[in-house]
């Protein structure tokens, strides 16, 4: 077998090639990110020997690895994405610390070489399509995020005890009232009957002057009441038209993400009540094909692709705490996180689970990784039994 090692870049890629022993059959060399490129590295490819007797390796360096992958693949080379902790391990094992692309390359060919890496599964045109969109989702949901932080910040300068007043500060109605009057200087002024038509058609007619009276009264008595600040009042009624555009696209998105196929791992998830629809389909999307981590350490090994095992430091006489390792699927830890979020309050089975971390007087996000790795041995149990969830009436939790 021949090994080549791909250094992945932006505009520009190294690639080097070993075989069995070690030796060098391809010195380094550039290959540029276009079609050109590309075909004179698959000209050198061929003359290295049969398709069947190469493997070509590459990192999983953000998203530029995806278009070399696909296009090595679609030329019939069996293409290894490597994680880029491991290929990072041999290249460091050089010395002098050296670090060119060219030598990453050749660092990338030896971890081929060895084999002790385990390859990132093959592209699946449905799969990766639900992961963009899950991706797409969280990007949104952060975004959205920030802008409330914003919008409560600038709040707290030109009308700090609005939060306080609203029942839901982020609820459509209160965010129509906080846009119309952004800051309580324009509350206090306000007249209470204009006031009440506001609050009755921003709650479609749930609420009425009883709301507007105390929300006025509370301007009048705000600290802020004196400031008059037409900057932050404009921002404010600028956020507020942000978070309700974002919160547009998040219904889209999500629209879309329930009409995609279903994977068998969110159909099982989704039996677990409090789970919800979308948080099993994000966990679905990361994990992909599951029979990849099918065998008697199937949990383990889930547990440590989303980073949730624990992590254990010692030296001599010297022992740490255990720790989430945290060294594996970012987007797929939160949502296993957000899940174990929901489900403690909804299933009784799984709120037994984070009770008892919690009598034992552990730390919440403790006894949460507990709840994520019940929810993980659920989710193997259902997917080897083919089977729903149903929590037993009684178990001894460990």
């Amino acid at each position: 077998m021949l090994y080549v090692g791909v250094d992945i870049g932006k505009e520009k890629h190294a690639a080097a090639a070993i075989d069995e022993a070690g030796k060098c059959v391809m010195p380094p060399c550039a290959i540029t990110h276009d079609a050109s490129g590309f075909a004179a590295f698959l000209g050198q490819l061929g003359k290295l020997g049969e398709k069947s007797e190469v493997i070509v390796g590459m990192e999983a360096t953000g998203h530029y690895w995806r278009v070399p992958r696909h296009t090595l693949a679609a030329h019939g080379y069996r293409v290894d994405v490597v994680n880029p902790l491991i290929t990072s391990r041999e290249a460091s094992a050089d010395v002098r610390g050296r670090k060119t692309d060219k030598l990453d390359a050749l660092a990338i060919a030896n971890v081929l070489l060895k084999g002790k890496y385990s390859p990132t599964p093959a592209e699946h045109p449905v799969a990766d399509s639900l992961k963009a969109l899950t991706r797409h989702r969280k990007g949104l949901v952060e975004r959205r995020s920030d802008a409330k932080n914003r919008l409560t910040a600038s709040l707290d300068v030109v009308f700090p005890e609005a939060a306080k007043t609203l029942n839901d500060l982020f609820s459509d109605g209160s965010m129509a009232v906080i846009k119309a009057l952004p800051s309580a200087r324009l509350v206090a002024e306000a007249d209470i009957r204009k006031l009440t038509t506001l609050f009755a058609k921003a709650s479609r007619g749930q609420q009425g002057r009883e709301q507007a009276e105390a929300y006025r009264g509370a301007a009048r008595r705000s600290l802020a009441l004196k400031i008059s600040n037409e900057g932050e009042e404009f921002i404010i009624a600028q956020i507020i038209d942000e978070i309700s555009a974002i919160q547009a696209q998040v219904d889209e998105v999500e629209r879309r993400i329930r009409a995609e196929p279903q994977p068998v791992i969110a159909q099982v998830l989704s039996s677990i009540k409090g789970a919800g629809k979308i948080q099993p389909m994000v966990i679905a999307a990361e994990y992909g094909d599951i029979s990849r981590f099918k065998g008697r350490k199937m949990i383990k090994k889930m547990l440590a692709y989303a980073g949730c095992e624990p992590r254990v430091r010692e030296s001599g006489q010297w022992k740490g705490r255990l720790k989430m390792s945290k060294r594996g699927s970012r987007p797929l830890r939160h949502a296993l996180y957000t899940m174990a979020g929901t489900v403690i309050l909804h299933s009784p089975y799984f709120k037994q689970v984070y009770q008892r971390q919690v009598d034992k007087g552990k730390h919440h996000s403790v006894a949460m990784s507990h709840v994520i790795r019940k929810i993980i041995a659920v989710m193997c149990g259902m997917y080897k039994t083919n089977t729903s969830f149903c929590p037993p009436k009684t178990e001894e939790l460990s």
